[in-house]
């Protein structure tokens, strides 16, 4: 989390990613955490976070994650996640009005210790990223000012292995 040092201001972009850090503190995975926030016009249209479809079981309830239990690391293993991911839930909040030429911000955090991980879009919430027009995805990169990427909707990895 990024604080305010003395009479300095937090950037924008860092209080949108704090955003998006607290909501993954709301994440009911217990393999990683994710908070996204959707900002149009300087506002915030939506939030999000990753965890099972309203009314099913969470991992953290059933004390389990089948990706951990296979041994599966970022990239692998979506099929048998239970969560929903942040991004997606986000968007699923928004009409595709709101979403055009929107900013999406992207906080991921380590459970076992509460650091950051290096947020990055899996590739079919970067396709759902991009479907939305979304503009522009501010990924936090660690902690401190700053610490982030901003990379544009339209160059994020929507396909593996893709030459595009």
């Amino acid at each position: 989390m990024v604080i305010s040092n003395g009479n300095q201001r937090v950037s924008k972009i860092d209080t949108y990613l704090n955003c998006a850090e607290v909501f993954a503190y709301r994440s009911t995975c217990i393999k990683r955490k994710y908070g996204a926030v959707i900002v149009k016009d300087d506002a915030v249209i939506s939030t999000g976070y990753n965890g099972a479809p309203r009314g099913k079981k969470n991992c953290c309830d059933m004390g389990i994650c089948p990706r951990i239990e296979r041994g599966l690391h970022q990239g692998q293993g979506y099929d048998i996640c239970r969560a929903v991911h942040a991004e997606a839930n986000a968007l699923l909040n928004c009409s595709r009005e709101q979403t055009l030429d929107a900013d999406l911000y992207l906080t991921g955090v380590n459970p076992k210790d509460n650091t950051i991980h290096e947020a990055k879009p899996c590739p079919l919430c970067a396709r759902m990223i991009i479907q939305a027009g979304i503009k522009n995805v501010y990924l936090r990169t660690g902690n401190g000012p700053d610490a982030y990427r901003k990379v544009k909707a339209e160059e994020l990895s929507w396909v593996v292995g893709s030459l595009e």
